[in-house]
This record gives C-alpha cells, structure tokens and sequence, in this order.
C-alpha cells in the first residue's frame, strides 16, 4: 500500500540575520520500499580515448572463438561491481569498467540516485551509506550497461540516518544542530563540520556523508546524516534543516530534491521536492527551507 501526502513548505531568505518569507514548495510524500525514481539524466558525451584492442585467439577445436576486447592497458572490457560493508552502516562500492574511463556512471540504490566518474582505468570507488539490508545496488553506465551487488549490513538497526538529494548544481546543505547545539557549536554537523564514522560508532553524535561526483554532466549528488540510536546523551533532539547559500549557478533556478528517512520498520519514507531560487539579486544570501524534515527525538534508555 502506498500513502501519498500533500505538504506546504515555507522558505525563508535569510538577509543580515533576518528571515523572510520568500517561496513556498510543495512536496509529496511517499512511504514505499521502491519509490519512484527521478527522470533518467542524459549522459555524459564521450570521452576521446584510445580505442580497446582486439586480441585474436587461437581455433584450436575449429569453431568460431570471439576476439577478446582489451583495455589500452591490457584489461578485458566489461562492468563489475562488487560490495562490502562497512562500519557505520555503510557499502564500500567498487566499479571497474576498464573500456570506460573518465565515464559517468549511475548508482541506484533505494531511492537514492548518485553520480560518479571513473578514473583514467576505468575505476570507481565510493562509500555509500546504506538505507537497507540486504543493500542492494545497481550501476549504470553510459553504454548501457549495467550490474548490481548486493551487501548485507549487520548494524543498520543501529543508526537513524536521513539523506538529501538533489540534481544538478545547486548548493544544498543538510544541517544537524545536535542536543541544544547552535550554529558553530561543536553538535553542529554540517558540510563544513561533517563529525565522523568513529563519532557515531561511539555514541558521542552523528556524521554527515558527502557523496556523489559534481564533474559530470547531469550530476546527482546527496548528504546524509547518520545518528546512532544508543547516543551517549540520555534523550535530546536533533534539529534538521536544508539551507543553501544562493549563487550565480543556482539564483531563479528551479530544483528538483528529494528526501530519504529511513524508518524503524525498515522502509525508507520519500519526499520528491519542487522550488525555485530567489532571483539573483539574492546573490550572496541564504535559503532557508522549513518544516521539510522531521527533528529526530532520542528516547531515554
């Protein structure tokens, strides 16, 4: 069963430390184990490269044997992926097309939709946080191939975590102002404070993860800020928030988001987001989008 609701979301242009009401966004909300996946981006153009070999084999038995494509570095061309889990319930993800080098490639994994780009030997690694166990994730690249790996993640259970996604190059910042912390305290996790794996782990706050590649075209990047539920604070809230300073790249600029909250009973909870930046004489200013994001309230032990 899917429930699908109708939100209003007010966001507020901070100017010399006052805020005013400047937009309005609607959202709708879907609570689904597969939610509904953004409109494919084009991909990225190709690259000049050196053209993969063609090694011919040997017929010993008589029939036909099928040239083996290489790599300019002697690799055998084809996508592999392959995932292992790590601490703070995260995937270490690792791509390798050696055909495919400086390519864009898609990652796809329970409602949350990422960009990379592959090294000059057609490598890609990336750590990922994960929203489920099994993890499942799929990769695409931009010949159309693709694969997918599957990681199982012992201590998911152990964390909230909640993501922002967004496309193309719009400058959203996920802030969590931890038990009371204000802007620039120490509980204040944010892009420019990002805590870490070690942090959560211990139960001392949480951490923020930046992931996705900005140098392809069409990017998809994301943030995601990981809580551990055993915190070493009796019960407190954590305050949520999406700013994003407003800049030439993204002023009057219609964007498309989403959020991801993973629930207690395991499904991820979405939210696709719709709004439009201040025009650009709000260049230099701060956009702050309201009641998005539910605070996470950590119950006493």
């Amino acid at each position: 069963m899917t429930l699908s609701l109708r939100a209003t979301t007010v966001a507020t242009l901070c100017i010399g430390g006052i805020c005013l009401g400047a937009l309005a966004a609607q959202a709708d909300a879907v609570a689904t184990n597969s939610p509904a996946m953004p409109p494919d981006a084009p991909g990225a153009p190709a690259l000049s490269q050196p053209a993969p070999i063609q090694l011919a084999q040997s017929n010993v038995g008589g029939g036909a044997i099928p040239e083996q494509e290489l790599s300019p570095f002697g690799l055998p061309c084809g996508l592999s992926v392959s995932t292992t889990a790590l601490d703070g319930a995260r995937v270490a993800l690792d791509i390798m097309d050696p055909c495919q080098p400086h390519s864009r490639v898609v990652i796809e994994h329970s409602g949350l939709n990422l960009t990379g780009r592959t090294d000059v030997m057609g490598l890609l690694t990336m750590d990922v946080p994960a929203f489920e166990t099994p993890a499942f994730f799929t990769v695409r690249m931009p010949d159309g191939a693709t694969d997918s790996s599957l990681a199982i993640v012992p201590d998911l259970d152990d964390f909230y975590r909640v993501g922002l996604q967004w496309n193309e190059d719009r400058a959203l910042e996920l802030h969590a102002l931890e038990f009371g912390a204000t802007y620039g305290d120490d509980g204040h996790i944010w892009q420019g404070s990002v805590g870490s794996v070690e942090r959560a782990v211990s139960g001392a706050g949480g951490f923020i993860s930046i992931v996705g590649a900005d140098e392809v075209d069409s990017p998809m990047l994301a943030q995601i800020y990981t809580l551990p539920r055993d915190t070493l604070d009796d019960a407190g809230n954590v305050r949520l928030t999406i700013e994003a300073p407003v800049t030439e790249a993204n002023c009057g600029r219609d964007t498309l988001a989403r959020t991801l909250e993973l629930e207690e009973d395991g499904n991820v909870a979405v939210i696709e987001l719709t709004f439009t930046f201040p025009d650009c004489d709000a260049v230099g200013e701060y956009l702050v989008l309201q009641n998005l994001l539910q605070d996470l309230r950590v119950a006493a032990n």
